[in-house]
């Protein structure tokens, strides 16, 4: 998960330097990321079907190689197109760490520990931020700016062998690859457009805030770089925060709506440190990774919880589609914004686009099935053991206790089912594998 997006944050971290080295204009820049994250929503539509079909583990070695190729590609191409290009390869392992990672700890970890799981995962991300803002001006200063790229392909390697030797090898999916486009049910279009509107504000917040803190506030480049570790920081807290958090409701639209306030507000902040100061600057860059960036695990946790959603591995790559359509629509107007008038009204269009997710999750509230904590296994016995009713449970029912006949049992025997906070237990021949 951090390999691909510490892309997004070097950019930000060494835009100034982008930018001089190629003479291009801050809507210029806004493309790079944008390149990244349009090839890596693209192929989001096909990605979860492929993953499942090959297993975690291959997705996850195809992954970590192909990311060693392409940081070195960054750090060796000329000119801006050629890093431009460098980076739409990047695109290829965006696509692929969602879904691989979910399928990989549906594969692996027990159903009550997946939620916590899923917010370590996620909070990687802002891992990345963390190191790059702290790693970045010193790599910059000490090898210059195409350094802090090469310094990914190391990393990406190492992975690639503790893959290897770690993670086990399962039986491929018996399915055929579909090169039909996945597609949302209406659920999940809603969790698509929620993260699409969280990533417009993030993308554009990692990319500028560095050179908004060099331009207009008079910074030096190492102090404006923290920002990005703040960013960085607070965004690995609130990831295991609210991911854990998560295990303890029935509903998890309300606590979006709540981060999604709380991300304006942040970018309000970030907009008034033009006469506060830094400090309003780095408040905000740590605000924006406790709300808008935290939102982003709880999304995730659903999507492994709620059946509703589709299959675990299309509905994980839509998500992330989701999520890139943001980071591609934000950069270059942004950029733009900034050229034609000002830092200040882009700061506003940020704080709005937090306020537009905000909004959908008023239409979230009244399509979540209150009191379902159920960690997603997409297993063939919780699947028939399910009774044929429970996509309907009334709203306001949290927990169920009945039986289900004829789910694979034989005529005269039940299989009795019951749902707790943190899972599903089944007995009778209903739970039991059928054979083969």
């Amino acid at each position: 998960m951090a390999l691909p997006s510490s892309v997004l944050y070097s950019i930000g971290s060494i835009g100034p330097e982008l930018t001089s080295a190629f003479d291009v204009s801050r809507s210029a820049l806004g493309a790079l990321p944008t390149t990244v994250f349009g090839t890596a929503a693209l192929l989001s539509l096909w990605s979860g079907g492929v993953i499942v079909r090959f297993g975690a583990r291959a997705a996850l070695l195809a992954l970590f190689a192909f990311a060693v190729t392409v940081f070195a590609l960054m750090g060796v191409v000329a000119g801006h197109l050629g890093l431009a290009a460098a980076m739409a390869l990047c695109g290829v392992c965006q696509a692929m760490s969602n879904p691989a990672t979910n399928l990989a700890i549906t594969e692996n970890v027990e159903p009550a520990m997946r939620a916590a799981v899923v917010g370590r995962k996620q909070a990687a991300v802002q891992l990345s931020a963390l190191v790059v803002g702290l790693a970045a001006p010193l790599l910059t200063h000490l090898a210059g700016w195409r350094a802090v790229f090469l310094a990914g392909a190391p990393f990406a390697a190492f992975a690639l062998v503790v893959t290897m030797r770690s993670v086990p090898a399962r039986p491929r999916a018996d399915q055929r690859v579909s090169w039909r486009p996945s597609r949302p049910n209406p659920y999940l279009g809603l969790l698509m457009l929620f993260l699409a509107a969280q990533g417009s504000g993030v993308s554009a917040v990692a990319t500028f805030v560095p050179l908004y803190g060099r331009e207009q506030l008079g910074l030096g480049a190492g102090v404006a770089t923290l920002s990005i570790a703040v960013l960085g920081v607070a965004g690995v807290a609130s990831r295991l925060l609210w991911s854990r958090r998560c295990a303890s409701l029935e509903l998890l639209s309300p606590l979006l709506g709540m981060l999604a306030v709380g991300a304006a507000a942040s970018g309000l902040l970030v907009w008034s440190s033009a006469w506060l100061g830094p400090v309003a600057l780095w408040a905000g860059a740590a605000g924006v990774g406790a709300t808008a960036v935290g939102a982003n695990a709880v999304v995730m946790v659903l999507v492994v919880r709620d059946r509703r959603t589709g299959p675990l591995g299309p509905a994980s790559a839509l998500l992330s589609l989701g999520f890139f359509a943001g980071f591609v629509l934000a950069p270059m107007p942004f950029g733009a914004i900034v050229d034609g008038v000002g830092y200040g009204p882009a700061w506003l269009a940020v704080a709005t686009a937090f306020m537009l997710a905000a909004g959908l999750t008023l239409l979230l509230v009244r399509r979540e099935r209150p009191g379902d904590p159920l960690p997603r296994t997409d297993t063939d016995a919780e699947r028939r053991c399910a009774p044929t009713g429970a996509r309907s449970t009334p709203p306001g029912i949290g927990r169920w206790r009945g039986t289900s006949r004829g789910a694979g049992a034989p005529p005269g025997v039940s299989a009795s089912c019951r749902r707790t906070p943190l899972r599903r237990e089944c007995s009778g021949p209903a739970a039991m594998p059928r054979p083969g």
